[in-house]
């Protein structure tokens, strides 16, 4: 019978936003577009100001002698869009949806300001990348908190993506066709590859693992799989897998789940013996979220506890020595008239390992 074992983990205590504009990264999104006149003409010096719609953060930007802007590293979740120049109408895009490592191409097309100012247009609920080949498969919050998971081990649910063939533990995943060892694992864009196997580190993926170490599904915002390895991302050509992690927002919100396996809910399993019991399955994972803002609009703190115990009971078949074999093998340790060969007898430890604590002689 196994030893029960317990592990358990603390994560993400007080993750803060803050408003400002970074460089681009792929692990989060961007916004990215051109802005026309009338005529189909571009229009140099347009304001372009996108707001979270959860947490109320604003990042600014104007669009460039050709009409283009760009808004990069944003975080993940939904947003509105106003771009503002003088002598033409506002126009407000709203419900604009941001993924882990995809660019949402916006095409604004202003028009001269009448007795209206202000044109409300809600974008598409498809994000289009067109500005990279690199091909990505996104898993939002809805889907994972949806699938059932053995374990809750958040790297299952990459098994889920296109071109991942396999299974996410050890090396036996892989990503089109390339070795298990070829995926680039990352947690917000840091590194999260074990030293040795270069498996995912956290959840005791790998040889450098932290034992014990669980990172909470509730914790996940995303899963992000880019399928084809590039330039940008580098290290490794299998691809990137990357988890993106929820933070606080303006309103209060968490989570609390228990969740239980137990043998008496199983099967006996197929090599146990006929007539024996079920071996003791049993797996108990409990905790929860909490998250909120600090100060509206500015700073926010998001935490995420989970505790996983649990008991597994071998199935193999095992035969332990009579007491009749035991007092043969003292015999022949105690070679008694020297009827098994020329050695004194030999000392029999009293400890369940039978160390030999005198060289046999001869």
């Amino acid at each position: 019978m196994a030893r029960p074992r317990i592990g358990s983990l603390v994560v993400l205590f007080a993750l803060l936003s803050i408003g400002s504009t970074t460089q681009a990264q792929t692990f989060r999104g961007g916004i990215r577009g051109t802005v026309f006149d009338p005529t189909g003409a571009v229009i140099a010096e347009v304001a372009v100001k996108a707001e979270s719609d959860s947490t109320g953060l604003t990042y600014s930007t104007t669009s460039s002698s050709a009409g283009e802007f760009s808004l990069q590293d944003l975080p993940l979740g939904t947003y509105t869009v106003l771009t503002h120049k003088d002598g033409f109408r506002d126009v407000i895009v709203s419900r604009i949806p941001l993924e882990a490592g995809v660019v949402y191409s916006l095409p604004v097309h202003l028009e001269v300001a009448t007795s209206q100012n202000r044109v409300d247009v809600s974008s598409n609920a498809l994000a289009i990348e067109t500005s990279t080949v690199t091909q990505s498969n996104v898993l939002d919050d809805s889907t994972v908190e949806g699938i059932p998971l053995n374990g809750r081990d958040f790297t299952q649910p990459f098994a889920l993506s296109s071109g991942y063939s396999g299974y996410t533990v050890g090396f036996l995943g892989a990503i089109n066709g390339t070795q298990g060892d070829q995926i680039n694992w990352q947690i917000e864009g840091a590194e999260n590859n074990d030293l040795w196997n270069n498996t995912s580190a956290v959840n005791q993926g790998g040889v450098y693992g932290v034992p014990g170490v669980l990172l909470p599904l509730d914790s996940v915002q995303e899963f992000s799989l880019v399928t084809q390895g590039s330039a940008e991302a580098g290290r490794n050509p299998g691809g990137v897998a990357n988890v993106s992690l929820k933070s606080g927002t303006n309103q209060i919100h968490g989570t609390a789940y228990y969740f239980n396996r137990n043998e008496a809910l199983a099967v006996i399993s197929p090599f146990a013996t006929t007539g024996s019991e079920r071996q003791e399955i049993r797996n108990q994972q409990y905790g929860g979220s909490v998250g909120g803002p600090i100060r509206k609009n500015s700073t926010f703190y998001y935490a995420a506890f989970e505790r996983q115990s649990f008991l597994i009971g071998l199935p193999e078949h095992v035969t332990e020595p009579s007491l009749g074999y035991q007092a043969a093998a003292e015999n022949v340790l105690n070679n008694p008239g020297g009827i098994y060969g020329n050695y004194a007898p030999i000392a029999v430890n009293p400890v369940f390992s039978h160390v030999v604590t005198e060289p046999v002689a001869g």
